[in-house]
């Protein structure tokens, strides 16, 4: 045992070394695109039923992804540098045209009037609930400030994330047959489990890639509706300040439109004010109930609170995709994970008999 053991070590060694230096090589030229790569991965995955649905009605498989690329430049890549662009320009505008310290003297003074109202009613200290309120109110905007300045400052890696997720999809489609020829190789699968641990797989991609771009959708119209009806803000500024906040989880869209619910009682609005706050909380539902519902959904179930979880989690350890991302692992988790196991332990358990014998 020990002669041949030695002897595959001193007939591979080279080859080894050179394989995994190569790889690793490789690899760590890669790591700068690991994230859209794998973004494109799961939007591949998820444009794989569409890509069926042209095949079904005879076009050939080239053609199909050549209509695919286009209608996703029309439809998809151009608007989005658009929308960001127009977007990061008019909130730009926003911050460098309009004077922040008069805005915030503004809000103090309103919040000043409702502090002293609430301390002589239950007899609290003045003094010290206005120094929390501008302690608060400091905090909040250093860091939306914090917020907005970097992602305008990424705004041009950002834009190259989604040229590279674009490639990246077509590449993983036109390659699909190749892909699933290595994928048989090298994971070794019975064509039962094969079959369906890549079906979890897509089936856990277009969830994930429906949830977060439809709930980001549904709150960034509420808001932008709610300020339409109540004549606060700008529509399209609205729409695109909620859609990127949308993605922030647990907080969602949610305090943007309760920022211009204050705004309308600054501006002495009640009616508006409270519309706005109803508005605020339907938004707020829509983010912290309806994304971990969607993400539950399918023949994956993954449990609102474990969604909740994996999109935090993602987030904190892969910034925005890991909206994407995040979901993902914990539906492989619960999907695909249990059909490895299958695999190789198999359920031989036989079921036991209605009837005890006596």
């Amino acid at each position: 045992m020990k002669e041949t053991f030695k002897y595959f070590i001193l007939h591979n060694a080279f080859k080894l070394s050179f394989a995994v230096l190569v790889v690793l090589l490789f690899g760590y030229v890669l790591i700068p695109f690991i994230i859209p790569l794998m973004m494109g991965g799961i939007f591949a995955m998820a444009l794989i039923p569409f890509v069926d649905f042209l095949n079904r009605k005879g076009l050939s498989r080239d053609a199909s992804l050549v209509m695919m690329s286009i209608t996703l430049g029309a439809v998809v890549l151009t608007p989005a540098v658009a929308f960001f662009l127009r977007g990061s320009r008019m909130v730009n505008a926003v911050v460098q045209q309009s004077d922040m310290n008069s805005i915030q003297a503004k809000v103090t003074k309103s919040a000043y009037k409702v502090i002293d109202r609430f301390c002589d009613l239950y007899g609290f200290d003045n003094e010290v609930a206005k120094q929390k309120f501008n302690m608060l109110l400091t905090s909040s905007v250093n860091s939306l400030s914090k917020i907005f300045a970097d992602f305008m400052i990424s705004l041009p890696e950002l834009l190259m994330w989604i040229f590279i997720t674009m490639l990246a999809a077509y590449f993983f489609l036109k390659e699909g047959d190749r892909i699933r020829k290595m994928f048989d190789r090298y994971f070794n699968f019975t064509d039962e489990h094969g079959d369906k641990f890549i079906h979890m797989v897509k089936l856990g991609c277009q969830e994930v890639f429906i949830t977060n771009i439809v709930t980001g959708i549904l709150q960034a119209t509420v808001v932008s509706v709610g300020g339409l009806i109540f004549n606060v803000g700008d529509f399209y500024l609205t729409f695109f300040i909620t859609f990127i906040v949308s993605f922030i989880p647990v907080i969602g869209a949610a305090p943007v439109a309760a920022v211009m619910a204050i705004a309308c009682f600054i501006d002495n609005r009640a009616g508006a004010g409270v519309g706005m706050l109803a508005f605020s909380a339907f938004a707020g539902i829509s983010d912290n109930v309806l994304r971990p519902y969607l993400a539950s959904l399918g023949n994956v179930s993954v449990h609102p609170f474990i969604g909740l979880l994996a999109v935090i989690g993602g987030v904190i350890m892969l910034g925005l995709p890991g909206l994407f991302i995040g979901p993902l692992l914990a539906s492989l988790s619960f999907g695909a994970l249990p059909i490895v196991i299958e695999e190789y332990y198999p359920s031989t358990r036989k079921p036991l008999p209605e009837t005890m014998p006596e």
